[in-house]
């Protein structure tokens, strides 16, 4: 499954629809390119600092640092090998009640529905944010006991986590416009299709026409969007394909260049050391000895 394109994999199972996911199971890598899924994700920093962009825009998460991506929206996660996070991810209707009342009329149907909007970051100074993380911390702790009950545990916490976020006045009503609808889509397209042909041998005029765009606003509506060239976002999906191939497999650094679009090894290895900190060999030798 790539990671670019929306996820098609279940989270969870059919009677408990909820997962958390360590860094490295995210994606099977600590870099998480732009992807996006119907389930909300909750993502929180447990050590170090690690990149986050929702929906256009960039944060940088520290410890006790916490993360919501609302259903549909585009994401990255850049963690790197020293740093450490965690993501909770699961569907909306996961927490609607048979019965409808005022919690499920006034917030969790508005929250399904897209009426009402998770804020993409709370930071930990915060009073709320201190106890979305003590919330979030003791949640990976019963998921990794699996006591009887937890699955109720898991469901009273999340309720709880959105009561609080709704008590601070961080929900946000914000009805979705029929221009931005359009925009969400074509980035959802263009994600999509460099994933699938990252490795290809891609030009711009052809990557701009395939979208109905000129070369010149293709640039600046993808800069703008995804805050890197055309060429960087394709870079960067290419080296986490690479670091895949390091760690699952014994390929040789060169075949693995090839493999994942690059024609010069020596450019690779640039391209690999500005995103991890360390060359291709380096980064397998630490990779194998965790």
């Amino acid at each position: 499954m790539d990671a670019s394109k929306r996820e098609k994999r279940a989270h969870g199972t059919q009677g408990f629809p909820f997962q958390i996911y360590s860094a490295p199971e995210a994606q099977d890598s600590d870099l998480v390119p732009y992807h996006w899924h119907p389930e909300v994700e909750i993502i929180t920093v447990l050590r170090g600092t690690v990149r986050v962009t929702i929906a256009e825009r960039q944060y940088e998460g520290r410890e006790g640092d916490v993360f919501f991506v609302n259903v549909g929206e585009l994401h990255e996660i850049r963690g790197g090998v020293d740093n450490l996070f965690r993501a909770f991810v699961f569907p909306l209707d996961f927490l609607q009640f048979r019965r409808v009342d005022l919690a499920q009329s006034e917030l969790l149907a508005p929250l399904e529905q897209g009426l009402l909007r998770l804020p993409a970051y709370v930071p930990r100074q915060t009073e709320v944010g201190q106890e979305l993380f003590r919330g979030l911390k003791k949640m990976i702790r019963i998921c990794a006991n699996q006591p009887f009950g937890y699955q109720l545990f898991v469901k009273s916490a999340l309720l709880y986590l959105i009561s609080q976020l709704a008590a601070a006045g961080l929900l946000e009503q914000t009805p979705q416009q029929p221009r931005e609808e359009y925009k969400v889509q074509l980035l959802r397209h263009m994600v999509e299709y460099l994933g699938e042909h990252c490795t290809e041998r891609l030009r711009l005029s052809d990557v701009a026409a395939r979208f109905g765009l000129s070369p010149q606003y293709f640039c600046s509506f993808f800069k703008e969007n995804f805050g890197r060239t055309l060429i960087q976002h394709v870079n960067f999906l290419r080296i986490e394909r690479a670091s895949r191939l390091l760690r699952e497999t014994g390929l040789p650094i060169l075949e693995i260049s090839l493999s994942v679009g690059f024609d010069n090894v020596s450019y690779f290895i640039k391209r690999f050391r500005e995103v991890y900190g360390c060359t291709p060999t380096d980064y397998r030798r630490s990779v194998c000895s965790r």
